[in-house]
């Protein structure tokens, strides 16, 4: 199955002023955050674009009941028929004991050739040069080594890369090891960093380009999360 835009570049106007150019088919990059920090929400947030762009999409979740999920989705507006763009992978019924009634549900974190084969299923009925979105990565590695998460890290990226997909991955801050955060630096082609500082009494959140197409940005931007959830960065 094609995508109707296969060829299409996604700017992302949510991180314009950080990622210059636009982010082209085949590109993945990580999301690097302490929790709080807000990588769920700007993951949903891409995703949107994503959808409104007119791309397929794919939505593996591993932290958060499928329910809750859908329900923020939703919340975003999203044109009536566009939800149907997402098909979501389940990582996380199984973790209650129950069985998910998404067509993709993967029973075990801990068996990572189970969870391949999920998701290779999964993206092959996304169809090429779609959007991936994992949220999060961290959750493979509570099951499963660091050297174990880290080959099937690189395997997944570059089955995604061949078929031309566009990936967003949130991982945990201050939770791996420096030699685990290493090689996410090194194995995606971008990778946006955030965190949160208390100033003046308050924690206040930020982000920046730590690496993209082999360009650095060490300035950090403001970053805000409304009620509604929507995002702002400056």
């Amino acid at each position: 199955m094609k995508n109707a835009l296969a060829s299409k570049e996604l700017s992302f106007d949510l991180l314009k002023g950080l990622v210059i150019t636009p982010i082209t088919t085949g590109l993945n990059f990580a999301l690097l955050a302490p929790p709080g920090a807000g990588k769920t929400t700007i993951c949903q947030s891409l995703l949107k674009e994503a959808v409104e762009a007119g791309l397929r999409c794919l939505y593996v979740i591993t932290n958060n009941p499928i329910s809750l999920i859908k329900e923020q989705v939703r919340a975003m507006g999203l044109a009536p028929g566009r939800a149907d763009q997402i098909i979501y992978v389940d990582m996380y019924s199984w973790l209650l004991g129950e069985r998910s009634q998404e067509r993709f549900q993967i029973d075990n974190a801990s068996d990572v050739a189970s969870v391949s084969v999920v998701l290779s299923s999964a993206a092959e009925t996304a169809g090429d040069r779609s959007f991936v979105l994992f949220d999060s990565l961290s959750t493979l590695l509570s099951y499963n080594s660091e050297d174990l998460s880290i080959r099937f890290m690189k395997s997944h990226l570059a089955r995604m890369k061949k078929h031309g997909n566009i990936g967003a991955y949130a991982i945990e801050l201050g939770i791996h090891s420096n030699s685990f955060y290493n090689e996410v630096r090194s194995s995606f082609d971008g990778v946006i960093d955030m965190k949160l500082d208390e100033m003046d009494g308050e924690l206040r959140r930020f982000v920046r380009v730590y690496s993209y197409r082999g360009a650095h940005e060490t300035k950090w931007f403001r970053l805000l999360i409304g009620p509604d959830r929507s995002v702002k960065i400056y």
